[in-house]
């Protein structure tokens, strides 16, 4: 298993492969009860995370999200968008320790941060891919907070290390960007970046595209149904996951 790590400020190590770890269980074998996962130093009980969250009150609420989202659906190879990678760094302890938000927090950011702690727990023993682009540093890049910003950029490059695994990597995605600019498969998108942050996404031969713009690239998205990728926010990102959680955990 690849621990996740936690993010902090001067980070000794580079956080390089931010891969969900370990090897895919398929539908029919048992979850295994009680897998210990390290997330900045704190041991956190899988099984321990599944007794503390009720993830269904009845079996037939749970059928009907296996129905609803199937397993073969299940995104294996996400692309982050700079304002999730953004998010994992400002909220470490109540993603990856799980501590509670604020109470005044904003409704919709509290929404992202508890989904977003579901996903990368119960993906601690997944074998899911996690990757962004070299925009994403780019626009990480332009935090004006200077340790806010190295840690952005520390934390940000190992998830584009793994999308880009070579130079040839590179210059397929940076090609590809360049075409699908103009053409009208993401036409509907009114930012230059986000055109190219989904055409990264899909050179990068990912299956979603998880984003917290709910302005722009969300409210677009059924206009991009010719894309081979989902876009999704964190919450349905981890709708796709939950009915499935118990197999990881």
């Amino acid at each position: 298993m690849v621990a996740v790590p936690l993010p902090g400020r001067r980070a000794q190590a580079r956080y390089r492969a931010p891969r969900l770890a370990a090897r895919r269980h398929c539908r029919s074998r048992q979850a295994r009860p009680c897998v210990r996962a390290n997330r900045g130093g704190k041991v956190i009980e899988l099984g321990q995370y599944m007794r503390r969250f009720v993830l269904y009150r009845t079996q037939e609420e749970h059928s009907d999200d296996c129905e609803k989202f199937p397993y073969r659906e299940i995104p294996g190879r996400v692309f982050l968008d700079t304002n999730i990678i953004d998010c994992l760094v400002k909220w470490p302890k109540c993603i990856f320790e799980m501590e509670g938000t604020p109470p005044d927090m904003e409704d919709k950011l509290q929404t992202d941060i508890e989904s977003l702690m579901h996903v990368f727990h119960v993906g601690s023993r997944a074998s899911w891919d996690l990757v962004a682009s070299e925009l994403t540093l780019k626009e990480l890049a332009a935090t004006q907070d200077a340790v806010l910003r190295e840690e952005l950029l520390d934390y940000g490059i190992g998830f584009v290390d793994l999308a880009n695994n070579g130079n040839e990597n590179k210059r397929y995605a940076r090609g590809l960007a360049r075409r699908l600019r103009g053409s009208n498969f993401l036409a509907s998108l009114p930012d230059r970046n986000d055109r190219d942050l989904i055409a990264h996404a899909i050179a990068f031969q990912c299956d979603a595209f998880c984003t917290r713009d709910r302005r722009s690239i969300r409210r677009k998205r059924n206009s991009l149904r010719a894309l081979p990728l989902k876009i999704l926010t964190p919450a349905e990102w981890w709708q796709h996951i939950k009915p499935w959680a118990g197999l990881w955990c």
